[in-house]
């Protein structure tokens, strides 16, 4: 089950993998022994100012293990829960961009997401990343692998397509990161034809620097700042 963040205030589901690096990018400390409540995941995020120009910040929402069993799982989130809590997933922060009439492509990306998600060890965040990276996917869809640079201690690359009603091919172009135990991920959603690998690389490398300085110590703007929900 997958889901569309821009239809996210109606919660409809809606994004695998190339190990392309291992060893940390940029010299932050990502510091694995900070206590779970110590993470900010909103501060990594992706800014308004990173993304391509019209796109606007349309929510920033975060969910623990029983609130994302819901969106993973309407039929069974009990056992949906059980897996989360198996692989060590503690809580996620999402943030979504999209135009202010995303039905007006003209030919580019609908939707651009950044999403962070926090694990109990390192060792469980490896693993996501050599899965799906906490960002929903089905796994009947067609999916491409490609290349990516090293970023942060491990990365990978992957596209899933998807038929929409109506609208044809959907494309979603994913570069996913990992730093120390919290496994980010950078989502580009577009109809066929708008899809671009490059892209996703360079957002997941401006994503890094955000992550890097939250992990440096480096003071967000008073305006930008901001607290991870609770959960």
């Amino acid at each position: 089950m997958r889901y569309r963040p821009h239809l996210f205030a109606t919660l409809v589901a809606g994004p695998a993998i190339l190990l392309a690096a291992c060893g940390g990018d940029g010299g932050a400390n990502y510091d694995v022994d900070r206590g779970d409540d110590d993470f900010d995941l909103a501060a990594m995020s992706l800014r308004e100012s990173d993304v391509p120009e019209d796109y606007l910040e349309q929510d920033q929402v975060a969910f623990n293990n029983d609130e994302w069993a819901e969106v993973l799982d309407e039929v069974d989130p009990e056992a949906k829960l059980r897996q989360l809590e198996a692989v060590g997933r503690v809580r996620n922060s999402i943030t979504i961009f999209a135009r202010e009439n995303p039905l007006e492509h003209l030919g580019r990306p609908y939707q651009f997401s950044s999403h962070s998600t926090l694990y109990a060890t390192a060792e469980q965040a490896i693993d996501s990343v050599n899965q799906f990276c906490d960002v929903p996917i089905d796994e009947n869809n067609p999916r491409e692998d490609f290349d990516v640079p090293k970023l942060g201690d491990q990365a990978t690359g992957f596209s899933v397509s998807e038929q929409l009603d109506n609208f044809g091919e959907s494309i979603d172009t994913i570069v996913c990161f990992r730093t120390g135990r919290v496994v980010h991920a950078v989502v580009q959603s577009g109809l066929e034809g708008t899809h671009d690998q490059q892209l996703s690389i360079d957002l997941a490398k401006k994503m890094l620097q955000n992550v890097d300085a939250y992990f440096d110590g480096e003071p967000l703007p008073e305006e930008e700042a901001t607290d991870e929900p609770e959960g």
